[in-house]
């Protein structure tokens, strides 16, 4: 019974970590918005990409973690013999894959400042720019 309260826990501190990764996220671009579109570079760093759109600025930071990993896999069976069951036991290895990917969009009018923020992403790929984006501690 234990080991359930452990797992609940483990599961209810992920998704609170997750609602904090987004929340830091949410704020953070929102407190840039009608700033000099430097306030961004000086928070996220220098970005990966600008490009133009409809007359607008566009910077772009992004990231992308794409892999694989080996996990073991047991697997419980039975089988008769003469009518006798006998318990099988079989180890085996399965193959997960994971995609963390994040990217943030920071759109500058003419005049320098920023004027629109918007990001996508997971938790894996957005949790760097959430720590970059927290509220600093006064």
């Amino acid at each position: 019974m234990k080991m359930h309260t452990r797992v609940g826990a483990v599961i209810a501190l992920s998704i609170l970590a997750g609602c904090q990764t987004f929340e830091n996220i949410d704020a953070g671009l929102s407190s840039l918005r009608g700033q000099p579109y430097q306030a961004a570079f000086n928070v996220l760093g220098f970005p990966d990409a600008e490009s133009t759109i409809a007359d607008k600025r566009v910077f772009t930071w992004g990231s992308r973690n794409v892999g694989s990993y080996t996990v073991p896999t047991f697997n419980s069976s039975t089988a008769y013999v003469n009518g006798r069951p006998i318990h099988i036991q079989t180890q085996g290895t399965a193959t997960q894959t994971y995609d963390y990917h994040c990217r943030i969009d920071v759109i500058v009018g003419s005049s320098g400042m920023i004027e629109y923020t918007k990001y996508d992403g997971n938790i894996g790929g957005c949790e760097r720019y959430a720590r970059l984006l927290r509220p600093k501690s006064q």
